[in-house]
């Protein structure tokens, strides 16, 4: 390849970087808010207050909203040369810390509702009553706490106006980096996503043989009828938002050990370039799973679509009210 051709094709891999930076960061960070607000107030609605899952849910989109906003407010900002982060230590220690808890965090809610919606599905009672608020407001408690512990490395590792690094915010050497990569890799997506697939996979099992095994009564109408329809939806809800956010947040957790690795190794200019839009893309993928939850639930579930057609209806009537 001509060094002509070679600077071209740098400049134009460089370009897209930025533009795509640029723009899916806006409009992720966008919908993503609106999304997990709408979540909140879907979920904090007092008859979902009770369900073990849905609370797992409500505090799931907060730790997302945090995580979209300590993840990618700073690339908007950026865009503008306003980005803190990337020359002010302080801050810059803070937001990489608050983005690997909130993100563990609401990785680990997630784990955490499958499991829920495992034991709601089994018939062993002892499995079921594993499903209570005072069990689940334990595990969130200890899902904060661990995240905390994991990476508080942060604040000896990560220091701004790195040069040769992913993002100019990052950790400061192979040590750092290669702890931070496989702690992230491990507590967030590896192990979160596997327990997820496992007890997804059973728990479709027990829906499956409660379905078969239950016959339709009398008894089975009415509001027992609607907790039933409204516990499956959650599975379904759940189960889709699981793949996805697998699929989303494998390919960075892949690419950051692959580029740990190989710190050290000579790299062209145009290799860099690959290497980094490779980063960048899987970096906003892995964001964007932290964006979609509401638009996963009203695709899947028409218990959550009707939820949040009644709350539009009311925040309308609201308005329409508050007009006159």
């Amino acid at each position: 390849m001509s060094t002509a051709m070679s600077t071209t094709i740098i400049s134009t891999l460089t370009v897209v970087t930025f533009e795509m930076n640029r723009y899916f960061s806006i409009l992720i960070l966008l919908f993503g808010t609106i999304g997990n607000v709408l979540n909140v107030l879907i979920f904090h609605q007092p008859k979902h207050r009770t369900n073990p899952c849905a609370v797992y849910f409500f505090y799931a989109s907060i730790a997302g909203l945090i995580a979209l906003y300590s993840g990618l407010a700073s690339r908007v900002f950026a865009i503008f040369s306003l980005d803190a982060s990337a020359t002010n230590a302080t801050i810059c220690k803070l937001r990489a810390f608050i983005v690997w808890v909130s993100t563990t965090a609401s990785s680990w809610l997630l784990t955490y509702a499958t499991i829920d919606r495992y034991c709601i599905s089994c018939r062993d009672v002892r499995r079921r009553n594993l499903s209570n608020l005072r069990f689940t407001r334990r595990l969130m408690i200890f899902a904060v706490v661990s995240g905390s512990l994991i990476f508080a490395e942060t604040f000896y590792c990560y220091v701004p106006n790195l040069r040769n690094s992913p993002l100019t915010c990052y950790g400061q050497n192979m040590a750092c980096r290669l702890y931070n990569e496989i702690a992230s890799a491990l507590a967030f997506v590896f192990i979160p996503s596997i327990i997820m697939l496992i007890f997804g996979y059973a728990t479709v099992q027990n829906v499956r043989k409660l379905l078969f095994s239950i016959a339709p009564t009398t008894s089975t109408h009415g509001t027992t009828m609607t907790m039933k329809k409204t516990d499956r939806q959650l599975i379904q809800m759940l189960i889709v938002q699981i793949i996805l956010l697998t699929i989303f947040n494998i390919p960075l957790a892949i690419q950051r050990l692959y580029l740990t690795s190989t710190l050290n190794v000579p790299k062209s200019l145009l290799r860099s370039a690959i290497e980094n839009l490779c980063f960048q893309l899987f970096y906003l993928l892995s964001f964007m799973s932290f964006g979609m939850p509401f638009y996963i639930y009203t695709l899947t579930g028409t218990v959550f679509r009707n939820e949040f057609m009644e709350l539009f209806r009311f925040v309308s009537r609201k308005v329409r009210i508050a007009a006159f």
